[in-house]
């Protein structure tokens, strides 16, 4: 037997309306089973009629009495007379039924109206469960007890209620019933997730969005689903936010323009924005149609009617006021009035190449900021966008002419000055020293035999010829009988038989030898990142031979063009952050071989030198070199005889020939970073004494006619030192750092004037004498 009293699990409200179902009419006999009233008559009757509203309910309290009491199958019978409501339930409840019995300690006044409610109250605490079977006015109530197998499908049999009727179920706590409430202001997956665990029973008891109608399904007992369903309206209506209308304003500008101010307020408002954001960042906004124009969601926006110098503002009421407010602040009548045009000069750098530098970087930002979105916004604002400044360069005064906003104009001076920086100086000295050598040795000897024959007689010759004479016929016999030597250098020597052979035997010696030291210092300056070339050329003229015709074959010489040798350099230095220097390097430097003559130029060595490298400042470092050593020896001899020890000297020609080039390049970079030009003033000055010394002072005058002292002046040059040093930057320490400012240094200098003064006049006798200056 089951008996227990529990609390209701939601608070029932204090209406009493009547019940939802119907009182059936009488139903005839044989129909579904009519629970009777049962016939026994205990002494003291469960259910007496108190008076014409109410009923006295006296049931069995438990202890010994709990088997003598109503048992709910007869309550069942009892409710169906008293109420007029025809219940039903299968075999296996009835069991159920038939076990249970009503407990209630004490009396209970019910109303007779509300009987039904109160018998639904038992059953529920009993566990059992009303369910409508059948329209009305055919409908029966069939009990079903949750102990039995239909608990998991219970719900199936639940009826559905219209969410206006739902209050006429608030007091049958055992019906199941299911309903549809709409919920406009709420996010009902969210709600229905942390709800979930309120209904510990989903066989009696869920709730489930209704798709995405906003819309939530509600099944449980009567009771639990009215209370329910009031909650979930109570924190809908909380959660209800009027949509706010944005408001529209045309604010005329009386002294800004208005494409600035609006580009400035945008800004602000942006700011402003992201600054809210991060506020609120982690909260959660509606979703779906509870997504409406919620206060601060709102975007302002700005347009610029450019024609009456007006600004289309639509804002949110709460924000409007601060923007009208903002904008008569910015609206304010200045002095100086807004130029348009500006003439920039220039100090450090060329005006034509910054402006060409200018106008392709603001040309390419201004197609990134299109890329970004930039170029709808101005259209949105009125087409204030466009060309937004215009940069021309003044050659002849090194000046920028401008064409801009103010606000753009601000930018772009900006720029400039970031632009006009002077560039620290390079003064880059380089040394090509250059030595070569050349030994040549020759040694040839020519041998001649001849026996010259008479008049039908035979004879014979023999000869040798290393190109070091030529044969001629002195009788005109037609037979050569002398050697003439040739023009060749050294030192030639023979034998001479006048007999047979003019000159049988014919000796040359020749050795020479060549060394040169070459040294060029070219050097130049060059500001930081340029790029500077030193050319130092030896030309040769060629000339070309035409023949002019006539008899005699005449011919015609006429200069052609030059043929150069020498050197050329080209650097270009840049500063590191590390103060050392990067130096790009192209060195070229030719020489021309042997005499010039003739219309065919000499041959010419030319070597190339082109490099990149890193050098510190002030060091002297080698760059490149090139070391040849070649050698080359000749040999002509007679075969066989040549090869003989000792005499096979005589049947040879050997020359040799020994070539020497060194070439080295040096460079030393100077950093000139004095502002004052006092590092460039010091070089230059021990430069001119340089070339005082090669090339005299009066000569030098002429460049610089104060270099040096005048012709009636004692020569002091031998103790010259520079007039000029670069200070060491980094460790100076200004004046008023320790604590001398020019003023206290000006009133120094006047005290120590006055007190000189003072004890000049004490040693004249003309004072009192000399002051204690102490």
């Amino acid at each position: 037997m089951i008996a227990t009293l529990l609390a209701l699990p939601l608070i029932l409200p204090a209406a009493n309306p009547a019940p939802v179902l119907v009182p059936p009419p009488a139903a005839p006999a044989g129909s579904l089973r009519e629970p009777s009233i049962p016939q026994d008559d205990p002494a003291t009757p469960p259910i007496q009629e108190l008076d014409e509203e109410n009923f006295l309910l006296t049931f069995a309290s438990g202890g010994k009495d709990k088997d003598e009491g109503m048992t709910l199958e007869n309550f069942v019978q009892t409710c169906q007379t008293v109420t007029g409501i025809t219940f039903t339930y299968d075999t296996e409840t009835q069991g159920y039924l038939t076990n249970a019995k009503v407990l209630l300690i004490g009396s209970k006044i019910v109303p007779k109206k509300d009987f039904y409610n109160f018998f639904q109250i038992l059953l529920v605490i009993n566990n059992f469960v009303c369910t409508q079977v059948g329209p009305d006015p055919i409908s029966v109530i069939e009990i079903t007890s949750l102990e039995t197998g239909a608990r998991s499908t219970i719900k199936s049999a639940s009826t559905y209620v219209d969410p206006e009727d739902l209050h006429e179920y608030e007091n049958q706590p055992a019906t199941l019933i299911t309903s549809v409430i709409h919920l406009p202001n709420t996010d009902i997956r969210q709600v229905t997730t942390s709800l979930r665990q309120m209904f510990p029973d989903p066989n009696t008891q869920s709730m489930l969005p209704a798709g995405n109608t906003n819309s939530v399904v509600l099944m449980g007992f009567g009771s639990n689903v009215v209370s329910l369903a009031r909650m979930l309206t109570i924190v809908d209506n909380a959660s209800k936010v009027d949509p706010i209308v944005p408001q529209f304003e045309v604010i005329p500008l009386e002294y800004a323009a208005a494409d600035e101010i609006a580009s400035t307020i945008e800004e602000l408002l942006e700011a402003s924005r992201r600054a809210a954001t991060s506020n609120a960042r982690g909260q959660q906004p509606a979703q779906g149609a509870t997504g409406q124009l919620q206060r601060g969601q709102t975007e302002a926006k700005i347009m610029v009617n450019p024609r009456t110098n007006s600004l289309l503002v639509m804002a949110m009421p709460e924000d409007m006021p601060s923007i009208k407010d903002l904008i008569a602040r910015l609206d304010v009548d200045i002095v100086e009035r807004e130029r348009t045009y500006h003439v920039y000069p220039l100090e450090n750098v060329s005006a034509l190449e910054t402006a060409e530098t200018l106008n392709k970087f603001l040309q390419d930002a201004a197609r990134m900021d299109q890329a970004r979105g930039a170029q709808n916004q101005n259209q949105n604002r009125g087409g204030s966008g466009g060309a937004e400044f215009v940069v021309v360069e003044d050659v002849q005064t090194n000046s920028l002419l401008i064409a801009a906003s103010r606000s753009r104009y601000e930018e772009l001076v900006t720029l400039v000055n970031r632009l006009d920086q002077r560039q620290d100086q390079v003064l880059i000295e380089t040394a090509l020293i250059e030595l070569s050598g050349r030994d040549i040795l020759n040694i040839g000897v020519e041998l001649g035999l001849a026996d010259i024959p008479g008049v039908g007689e035979s004879g014979g010759f023999g000869l040798t010829n290393f190109g070091l004479s030529t044969l001629a016929d002195t009788d005109n016999d037609g037979i050569p009988d002398t050697k003439v030597p040739n023009s060749v250098n050294g030192i030639t020597a023979g034998i001479l038989d006048g007999d047979d052979f003019s000159m049988p035997v014919l000796l040359n010696l020749l050795e020479e030898k060549r060394n040169s030291n070459v040294l060029n210092v070219p050097s130049v300056l060059v500001n930081n990142n340029g790029n500077a070339t030193v050319t130092t050329l030896d030309e040769q003229p060629t000339t070309t031979i035409t023949a002019s015709g006539g008899i005699g074959g005449q011919t015609q010489e006429n200069f052609a063009d030059y043929e150069s040798a020498g050197i050329t350099m080209q650097i270009s230095p840049s500063i590191s952050a590390s103060r050392y220097l990067r130096l790009g390097i192209s060195l070229q430097v030719s020489t021309f071989i042997g005499a010039v003559g003739g219309p065919v130029p000499p041959a010419r060595v030319t070597r190339t030198i082109e490099t990149s490298v890193n050098v510190p400042d002030g060091d002297t470092m080698v760059i490149g070199g090139i070391i040849v050593d070649n050698t080359n020896v000749t040999e002509t001899q007679v075969p066989f005889l040549g090869d003989l020890p000792i005499i096979g000297r005589l049947f040879e020609n050997k020359a040799s020939t020994v070539d020497r080039t060194a070439l080295y390049f040096f460079v030393t970079p100077h950093i000139l970073k004095d502002v004052a030009f006092a590092d460039l003033a010091e070089i230059s000055y021990r430069k001119k004494l340089e070339a005082a010394n090669t090339i005299g002072f009066e000569r030098l005058r002429q460049i610089d006619p104060h270099f040096g002292p005048d012709g009636n002046d004692l020569d002091l040059s031998g103790f010259d030192v520079p007039l000029y040093s670069a200070p060491i930057r980094g460790v100076e320490v200004a004046p008023a750092e320790i604590g001398l400012d020019p003023e206290r240094a000006r009133e120094l200098l006047e005290q120590g004037s006055k007190n000189t003064e003072g004890e000049d006049a004490g040693v004249d006798g003309s004072g009192d004498g000399a002051k204690d200056n102490g």
